[in-house]
């Protein structure tokens, strides 16, 4: 069966009082799994943009707000926030004015110090939880008073941003790559491992890893070894693990727009997708890309890969996150080369849509966080210098 809708709903943030014109058709599919398809009016216009009110960080100095590489950010109770500067390997916190409040951890092995401390995440009680794959832990600190404590954990993630995740009922979900599957491993609040659920759509257990044979990268043997090159604007699997612990997910290799949502142990209860036209890919941003690709295959004395697997369009799904009040909000790509936040209900109806104000250039590989009618973000400038900003969600 088949409902349409024309949405006219709240969005969730705060008191805009903005609605989605956008027309949501709901279907019901044999096995149970609801497909919502959304469609955009034929002039569609952002429902919100970001507008900066605060922002923290310095090009010169030597003093806090100097960031090297941030690898983790948490929004604080009062508008402050907490950061994860992997480069410094410090935890530092900020008051709602941007005041620097505090600095925990430096490099080193003794409590509290951080090897490759690569993420951060807010527990419990407003506690930050910040892994360390060097140092083979995860270790717990109050924003104020500093570390209380740590737990010995195996992750093996060296020098990638952590993308694990704390759930509700004190779990913390993190995917784990063993041959041709990715498994979540379940750890209790002493990381200790109490399961591991396989994703949906993997290979055999039994298969092995070939490396030859991956779509999103070019493969090229290295003497007695190989190198494997990520083709550039390959749409690759996004995942994240909202606060019930189900899984959103677009599909490896999928540039249109959809993704699931997706019950550990169980089956695909939800599939989204919304009628946005692709962005392409500009002719001359293609062709500069291969063009560098080509010299470096040259350098190396090796043949032409095949520069057809480069896309022509952009991912329609870049990202995916949860605000506060349980709204999922996707980043896709603007036919202006901006960026875009597509914000839907648990139930994958369309709310309205969200765009960056001006002088927000998006750091991409921290989500936003939003709470209310504010969103922390990290951006850069022309010579990327990383700052945080703190954005007051405006209609309009």
């Amino acid at each position: 069966m088949r409902l349409a809708v024309a949405w006219v709903a709240l969005a969730g943030c705060g008191d805009t009082g903005s609605s989605s014109d956008w027309t949501t058709l709901r279907d019901t599919m044999p096995s149970g799994m609801v497909r919502v398809t959304n469609i955009t009016p034929a002039e569609a216009s952002p429902t919100w943009t970001l507008v900066e009110e605060l922002r923290v960080g310095s090009m010169e100095g030597a003093g806090p707000d100097v960031f090297g590489y941030l690898k983790g950010l948490v929004p604080l109770d009062g508008g402050g926030f907490a950061i994860l500067d992997s480069q410094a390997q410090e935890l530092r916190v900020f008051g709602a004015d941007g005041a620097h409040i505090a600095t925990h951890g430096r490099k080193g092995q003794g409590p509290g110090e951080f090897a490759d401390a690569n993420g951060l995440m807010l527990g419990p009680g407003g506690r930050l939880w910040v892994p360390d794959a060097r140092n083979g832990r995860m270790s717990v600190f109050d924003p104020e008073d500093g570390f209380i404590e740590s737990f010995p954990f195996a992750d093996g993630n060296f020098n990638a941003t952590w993308n694990g995740a704390m759930v509700d009922g004190g779990r913390i979900y993190r995917p784990w790559r063993t041959g041709n599957r990715t498994l979540i491993r379940v750890f209790d609040l002493t990381m200790t491992q109490v399961d591991s659920v396989p994703l949906p759509g993997d290979g055999p257990e039994d298969e092995e890893f070939d490396p030859a044979d991956q779509p999103g990268a070019f493969y090229q043997e290295m003497g007695g070894g190989y190198m494997a090159y990520s083709i550039p604007f390959y749409p690759g699997e996004v995942r994240y693990f909202d606060r019930q612990g189900a899984l959103w997910s677009s599909r490896d290799g999928d540039p249109a727009y959809r993704f699931h949502r997706w019950q550990p142990g169980g089956d695909t209860t939800l599939l989204v997708e919304t009628r946005r036209p692709p962005v392409s890919v500009p002719a001359v941003e293609r062709d500069s890309v291969i063009d560098m690709m080509r010299q470096m295959t040259s350098n190396m004395g090796v043949g032409e890969w095949d520069w057809s697997r480069v896309p022509t369009v952009r991912p329609a799904v870049e990202d995916i996150f949860e605000s506060d009040d349980g709204n999922l909000w996707v980043r896709t790509p603007a036919a202006d080369g901006g960026v875009l936040f597509d914000v839907y209900s648990q139930d994958g109806a369309h709310l309205g849509t969200a765009r960056l104000g001006p002088g927000l250039n998006l750091f991409d590989r921290i989500a936003p966080v939003v709470r209310g009618e504010l969103a922390w973000l990290i951006v850069t400038d022309e010579f990327d210098v990383q700052y945080v900003v703190r954005a007051r969600i405006e209609p309009g």
